[in-house]
């Protein structure tokens, strides 16, 4: 019961011997405070009196102020501190179903709640217990958010060149989504991006492609892929220890499925999956990806995932991307050049009347344009610009290599032997352009085109000079294409394409 206490001597007389046998039993200074100024008003702490007096102190009371509930850790580890006096012991249920737990007075008692919800309400009741006293209760309404902690590891980044790579999630993301799912992107210290998918026991986590991918046209007109692959982190502990990947077809209503793939624990699990095979149905095209727990799978705690490098590489084959230069630079620019410049050619409307199968196109098409600033060969420097594209072939196989150039025939300084352009082949791949420039004599083709009419337009049919050069791969499969010029007017290529023989 609540106790109001008198501002009278003999009253104050009274509490001083409760508050001398409180503080015998361990109360601070706050409390003995609160007890003396308490006047005409009901007082903030909760006080019974003996339920029995004989055998009990009648000068004492149980207390329970109040108690405080909080959060560390992740979010779910909760430590509930009861301000107690006069009590034994006091009985701690945490809401969520778990067994309560009992703790003595003066002590705290730490809870850990379930990592399955982002967010959940729960009713904390604190019960004390003293021998000879009724029972106190309070409780406390709390909202439990779980914050999973991200890795800091990361799986490596494909090495393949970037053209060559069809990249659906690397480093530098395509937009994604994660309806449903709570995923998000997780920056590390690093600057690396992942992606992180939680709680699989029952939801999805999707990506969303800014456009669907045709998988014949991945990376150009006919250039396509045949495997699609993936890395995947789960802690089995937190995380799921089998997946399944859906690749959705929007367009069509199909789902392609593989199910249970194996993860390992603790570590990064790649996959490389066959588009033709290793799904439910072959895959012809598709513009989002699930993941969810594989149908024999385990998921335990915040059953999380974290998804990194999803890419389809290039299929193995001949076609030179982007061959007529409609799409101006791309596929033939270098990734890196050491005390060079990155940039393959100048853009240029002045290419062949031509397309690249040979048909009349009544008019100008795009090309590759180098002016005297560009030229590389002996007049080589910071400024020159070569064009470079790798293709994989079949070792031992013969092929050509097929192109049109043009040259100015404008007056100005040649270089020694004349004004020309150069096209070759390399009979392997190079990171940077400055090695590759370094090691041109070291070919399995070569050709030096010298003949200086004008624009293609200037040229007899608007068509320019036609170069076939044969060459046979090697045992790598390995080649690259390069071309250069090496002039003081400007120069120019189109129609660029390797023929199996």
């Amino acid at each position: 019961m609540l106790y109001k206490v008198k501002q009278t001597l003999t009253e104050i007389n009274k509490q001083i011997n409760k508050i001398m046998n409180l503080i015998k039993k361990g109360i601070g200074a706050l409390l003995v405070i609160g007890l003396i100024i308490a006047c005409d008003e009901e007082d903030e702490f909760t006080r019974v009196a003996p339920e029995v007096s004989s055998g009990a102190d009648s000068s004492t009371t149980a207390v329970f102020s109040s108690f405080s509930a909080e959060a560390s850790g992740d979010g779910t580890i909760i430590t509930v501190s009861p301000l107690t006096v006069g009590v034994d012991t006091y009985v701690v249920d945490f809401g969520d179903g778990s067994n309560p737990v009992t703790t003595v007075q003066g002590e705290s008692t730490i809870h850990d709640y379930s990592n399955v919800e982002e967010s959940a309400d729960y009713t904390i009741t604190v019960t004390t217990k003293a021998d000879g006293y009724a029972d106190i209760v309070k409780t406390q309404d709390i909202t439990v958010d779980h914050t999973v902690e991200s890795i800091e590891t990361a799986a490596d980044s494909p090495t393949a060149k970037q053209y060559n790579i069809f990249n659906i999630y690397t480093d530098s993301s395509f937009p994604i989504g994660a309806d449903g799912s709570g995923g998000k992107e997780v920056i590390q210290d690093s600057g690396n991006t992942l992606l992180e998918f939680s709680r699989l026991h029952s939801e999805t986590g999707v990506v969303e492609l800014s456009d669907e991918v045709v998988v014949a046209d991945a990376f150009y007109s006919g250039v396509g892929a045949e495997v699609i692959h993936f890395d995947v982190y789960s802690d089995f502990a937190t995380g799921i220890d089998k997946l399944k990947i859906t690749l959705v077809d929007g367009t069509n209503t199909v789902n392609h499925e593989i199910d249970d793939l194996d993860l390992t624990d603790g570590e990064w699990t790649s996959f490389d999956l066959d588009l033709a095979s290793d799904f439910s149905s072959p895959v012809s095209q598709f513009d989002s990806i699930i993941f969810e727990l594989g149908a024999t799978g385990t998921a335990n705690d915040h059953a999380t995932i974290t998804v990194d490098n999803i890419y389809m590489p290039r299929t193995t084959g001949s076609t030179i991307i982007n061959g007529d230069f409609e799409d101006n630079q791309d596929f033939w620019k270098w990734q890196t050049f050491t005390d060079g410049d990155t940039n393959p050619f100048g853009s240029s409307s002045d290419g062949s009347d031509f397309d690249i199968d040979g048909n009349d196109t009544g008019g100008k098409t795009r090309g590759a344009k180098w002016s005297s600033s560009q030229s590389g060969g002996e007049l080589r420097s910071s400024s020159s610009r070569y064009a470079y594209q790798e293709l994989i072939l079949t070792p031992g196989a013969n092929y050509v290599l097929e192109y049109q150039y043009a040259i100015k025939d404008d007056s100005g300084t040649d270089p020694i032997g004349g004004r020309n352009v150069v096209g070759l082949i390399l009979g392997e791949h190079y990171d940077d352009g400055a090695d590759a420039v370094d090691n041109i004599g070291d070919n399995l083709g070569f050709h030096e085109g010298f003949i200086a009419e004008g624009k293609f337009s200037d040229t007899t049919d608007d068509f320019g000079t036609l170069v076939q050069i044969p060459f046979t791969a090697p045992d790598s499969g390995e080649v690259a294409v390069m071309f250069y010029a090496v002039t003081p007017k400007d120069a120019y290529i189109d129609n660029v394409k390797v023929i199996a023989q």
